[in-house]
Parts: structure tokens; sequence; C-alpha cells
């Protein structure tokens, strides 16, 4: 075990260095790709569409609304998205080197909580300027990672081994995530949406996340659905995906 978790730490470091070689800015893209998202999306609807939030009626608490749902959400996002593809893409190395091929996945989900970590103190900050900061939130913190994190590597191990076999998955995922952005309670408040609609929400398991960092973070009201939803889905897709993940593996060297 010891093993497995020196090779993830390096390969880990290479996949992190490899992903900004070359540019001037170097990691620093980690941090101001996330940022300039952020700001468009801000711009746009505390802006534009108008959006507040009951709990915080200015656009100023409507930035702190959009920051809780939509730091863990990229750091999601970019975790599946590369992890999706990553076993094809190393398609040449497993063929030729033993490999403990779940570290490739691992390694991107991981890899994306980097903005995450540093967008969430820099969160916490600008709460605390406003007299918004809860402490609360930071005896909720550990156990919202941890349930992101569990939750992103079920779905980011089962959907890599399954394009192996079936490779439109690499197309398919990133639609499919533009459409859960809007999907899940993060560009407007879940009170914007009618009540009979909320038990949709429940399905959804970045909704039920999301919300939970938002109730975290800003003390909003959550629906004690969605924190059953939100274990739920964290066994569901946690257990679910590596399951699949050892299932399918045996079947990897002649996909490849």
């Amino acid at each position: 075990m010891s093993a497995y978790f020196s090779i993830f730490w390096l390969w880990l470091k290479r996949d992190i260095k490899s992903r900004y070689a070359g540019s001037w800015l170097g990691l620093l893209w980690a941090i101001l790709g996330p940022l300039l998202t952020i700001a468009m999306f801000y711009v746009l609807f505390a802006h534009i569409f108008k959006v507040r939030i009951p709990e915080l009626a200015n656009e100023t608490g409507f930035l702190y609304h959009l920051l809780a749902g939509m730091l863990p959400w990229l750091a999601m996002a970019e975790g599946i998205s590369r992890a999706t593809g990553t076993l094809v893409a190393h398609e040449q190395f497993l063929q030729k080197q033993a490999f403990p091929i779940s570290i490739l996945p691992a390694s991107n989900v991981v890899a994306a909580l980097l903005p995450q970590l540093v967008g969430t103190l820099v969160y916490v900050i600008l709460l605390i300027g406003a007299g918004l900061f809860h402490p609360k939130a930071l005896l909720a913190l550990p156990l919202l990672l941890a349930a992101q994190l569990i939750m992103t590597l079920g779905l980011a191990m089962s959907l890599a081994i399954i394009t192996v076999h079936l490779r439109d998955l690499t197309h398919a995922v990133p639609i499919s995530l533009q459409f859960l952005l809007y999907a899940t309670p993060i560009l407007y408040p879940l009170s914007m949406v009618p009540a009979d609609y909320h038990a949709l929400y429940a399905a959804n398991p970045f909704a039920c996340l999301i919300l939970a960092y938002q109730a975290a973070f800003l003390q909003t009201p959550i629906d004690g659905l969605f924190i059953f939803g939100l274990i739920f889905w964290t066994i569901t897709l946690g257990a679910g995906g590596y399951l699949l993940f050892r299932l399918l593996k045996p079947t990897v060297g002649e996909a490849l």
C-alpha cells in the first residue's frame, strides 16, 4: 500500500507540472482559470440578470452564494472531465508498462482540488471581512470535502474505465457536465425553483453537495431530503464506482 501511495504522489506531481509546463504563468493558471470563470458568471447573473439571494439580498450576497457552489463544482467538473479519457490517453504507456491504472483517474481528481483549496481560503477571508463567516463552516468543511472526494473518485474511476470500451464518453461527459451546471443551484438559489421540483434536485448528487456547501458557509436553510441525498449519493457513487472499476479492470488490456 505504501508503494501505491508513493507512485500516486509521484504521478500527481508529474500531472500538475506537465499540465502547466511551458506556460509563462505556470501554476497560476490553476487559479486564474476558475477566477475568470467565476467573474464571468458573477457579472452575467448578478448585474445583468440581477439574481438575488433572499438571505443575502444584495449584489455582493450573490457573489458569496456563487463562490460557495462554484469552487467545488469547478474542481469536480475538471476532475471528472480529465479522468474520463485518461486511460485512453495513456494507451501506449499502459501497453508497455505494468502500472496501477487507478492512479490515473485518481490523480486527475486530486489535482483538480488545488484551485478549490486556494479559492476556499480566499473565500473564508472574504466572508470574515463581510461579517458573514460562521465558525461552524470549518467543522463541516472536512466532511464536505471527504464526501466530494468520494463521489468524484467513484464517478471518475467508473467513467474512465467505461470509456476504454465506449470512447464516445469523452465527448458526452463535457456536454453532460454543462447541462448539470444549470441543473444545480449554483447560478441561482433553490428558492427560485418551484417546490414541486425540489425532489428532482435531490436526484442530482451535485445539487445535494452544493446545497450542503452553501448551508455550511452561508447558514442558508437546507431540507433534510438533501442531507439524506448527499449521504446516499456519497455511498452509492463512491462504492459503486470502485466496484465497477474493479469489475471491468481485467478487460482493459484487451480493449486498449
